[in-house]
């Protein structure tokens, strides 16, 4: 298709019939997804990984990413050669055991490499990925009642990493399963209870692993000459006797009801844009829910570390100095998880972005084991790193990332249920009845209901139609409504322009965002700006007090700047992470006010009250 490409017969626009030629880019979908498209071995499986090398489900927490080498796209094509020409079943089930890979229609395509075109992106690895795995699993941020049942772990023990080719596949699962039993606690309250139930669960393993195991454990053998299997379950038996045989020391609730009032103050307090994606009110209770992509994007860069630094930042106190240490170096584990999505998911990536990613999924991948040591690596630990391959190949997300609706929408047709099938229809049907609405050509009639669509189904956040919006220019100059009415200037308005009257607006509407005045809509009204677009200064943060007309008939803001934080006097916890954008500010604002054109606006930022004296202010610059 990409080389001679397509000939249509006819089309809407070409009567006569056109020549198209297309290729496929790439496949961007979760995981297993994408390990059903390719025919690869799923996640599950030893061959958890598409893009590197790496192999076997221990080496799930590497961190030596400069070590892992790209898999050989034509060994692949081979492998999926040799399994489309194998003539029996027991052919193909050895090959994909040995291999990993079946042979996929997308072979066909000349050009097609797994490694660069299978992709891994933010939303499923990040944030349907480790962002729930890391709020409810590693800090337990829900109740009972949603939290998922998990046997904890004794103690943590590096096994190594088994060699490759040097076992079966089924041989290499039972490596991770006795790896598995080795670590788990005991807790029937008769010792010997427990060691003869795990000797019955050693003993059903074979003789391979079991031996594998007891070399790496450097296990002393009761006997010499010919070896059986009970010898090798009694040298792992006694090895384990060696070990606690329940956890030393409980790990601290960190989603105690104090971190989630506190994120639920921010959800319910905090000033926010409207078009800010918002989390459950409720969030960490069964009715919450589950969490869209989106909502868990402003859960992870902005309410949780909010809550989580202004309880366990620098300058907190608490019960005893281990406690506190124990809660500093989680909120630091954290924060590299946070800093990590919050540059994975800029608007603008470069390679000095992308380093500074990797160098954050380095340590929290690294130190995840050291943090919270009785909870096991997934293959997503393991594939976040591949993102920054990802980033420097296709650059920002957000032109390559897909949203979920329009994901659900492609599948519905290899997943034929009546759910999928009524979203792809609603979805067509949407699709051309927009199309038709937008038309020259549409009836005067059906333009009328174009209206009403408008106003029950706008986007959330989007600005109510009945209000009075200063169009969106073309340029960077914002002109005042032709039907704008002239009003009288309040005094402080007066000292700035020295006009007793002038045209005042509620708010307007520049790239699409709508900005308000502070006593209209709060959290459309907080702002970052270059002073005199000078993008060498600091952005300041202002909260705009009017919207006015000049005389030459443009809209400006006048605005109030926040008052910086006086260092010398307050600790700023927040400065701690110079990749996260938030900084403590006095409550106070300035008395006088100031112009601002709205082209040197950067964003808009979330405020909340961290104490009577003391506000965070967090940019939500995605630039």
């Amino acid at each position: 298709m990409h080389d001679s490409g397509i000939k249509f017969s006819k089309t809407a626009c070409y009567p006569n019939g056109r020549l198209t030629c297309s290729a496929v880019a790439l496949v961007v979908c979760d995981l297993p997804a994408a390990r059903h498209l390719s025919c690869l071995a799923g996640v599950s499986s030893h061959f958890y990984c598409s893009t590197c090398d790496c192999y076997h489900k221990s080496t799930y927490g590497r961190v030596d990413f400069k070590n892992w080498t790209p898999r050989d796209r034509d060994k692949l094509r081979a492998y999926a050669e040799q399994w489309r020409d194998a003539a029996t079943s027991a052919e193909h089930e050895a090959l994909f055991k040995a291999h990993g890979v079946r042979y996929s229609e997308l072979w066909r395509l000349p050009y097609w490499d797994p490694s660069r075109q299978l992709v891994i992106d933010p939303m499923h690895c990040l944030l349907e990925g480790l962002v729930p795995h890391h709020t409810r699993n590693l800090l337990g941020l829900t109740l009972k009642s949603t939290a998922s049942a998990s046997t904890p772990l004794t103690f943590s023990y590096n096994f190594g990493e088994v060699p490759s080719g040097t076992m079966t596949t089924k041989e290499m699962t039972q490596v991770s399963t006795i790896q598995a039993l080795l670590l788990s606690q005991m807790i029937i309250p008769d010792e010997e209870a427990c060691f003869n139930k795990l000797k019955d669960s050693l003993f059903h393993k074979n003789i391979g692993p079991l031996k594998y195991i007891c070399n790496n454990l450097g296990c002393v053998l009761q006997k010499t000459g010919r070896m059986f299997k009970i010898d090798y379950v009694k040298a792992l038996l006694e090895w384990r006797r060696g070990k606690p045989l329940t956890a030393p020391i409980e790990e601290p609730q960190f989603g105690t009801a104090e971190v989630l009032g506190r994120i639920r103050d921010i959800i319910r307090d905090a000033s926010v844009p409207t078009w800010l994606g918002s989390v459950p009110s409720d969030f960490g209770d069964a009715s919450a829910g589950t969490l869209k992509a989106d909502e868990r994007r402003s859960l992870i860069t902005v309410y949780l570390p909010i809550a989580l630094v202004s309880l366990w930042g620098a300058g907190t106190s608490h019960a005893s100095d281990e406690l506190s240490v124990r809660l500093r170096s989680v909120l630091d584990h954290t924060m590299e998880l946070v800093c990590a999505v919050y540059l994975a998911c800029t608007r603008t990536m470069t390679a000095r972005r992308a380093n500074t990613y990797r160098s954050y999924i380095s340590g929290y991948v690294g130190k995840l084991k050291e943090i919270h040591p009785t909870f096991a690596l997934r293959p997503n630990h393991h594939a976040s790193f591949h993102l920054y391959d990802f980033l420097l190949l296709f650059r920002p997300t957000h032109s390559w990332c897909p949203c979920q609706n329009t994901e659900r929408a492609k599948w519905a047709n290899i997943f034929s249920g009546e759910l999928e099938n009524t979203m792809l229809c609603s979805y067509i049907k949407a699709a051309r009845l927009h199309c038709w609405l937008t038309r020259t050509d549409c009836p005067p009639t059906i333009q009328e209901c174009r209206a009403l669509f408008d106003k029950v189904y706008a986007p959330k956040g989007a600005p109510d139609p009945s209000q009075e919006l200063a169009e969106d220019p073309m340029d960077d100059i914002v002109q005042v409504p032709d039907s704008a009415m002239i009003s009288t200037v309040p005094e402080d308005l007066y000292a700035l322009i020295r006009r007793r009257t002038a045209v005042l607006r509620v708010s307007l509407k520049f790239d699409g965002i709508v900005y308000c005045r502070a006593s209209t809509h709060m959290g459309n009204s907080q702002i970052f700006f270059y002073p005199n677009r000078d993008k060498s200064l600091t952005p300041v943060a202002a909260s705009i007090k009017y919207i006015y007309g000049t005389l030459t008939g443009e809209l400006l803001f006048a605005v109030q700047r926040h008052l910086l934080l006086d260092n010398n006097r307050t600790i700023d916890p927040f400065s701690m992470y110079p990749d996260f954008p938030a900084k403590l500010y006095l409550t106070n604002i300035q008395s006088h006010l100031e112009k601002v054109k709205v082209s040197w606006v950067v964003s808009h930022f979330v405020q909340w009250a961290v104490s009577d004296s003391h506000i965070v202010i967090l940019s939500l610059s995605r630039d």
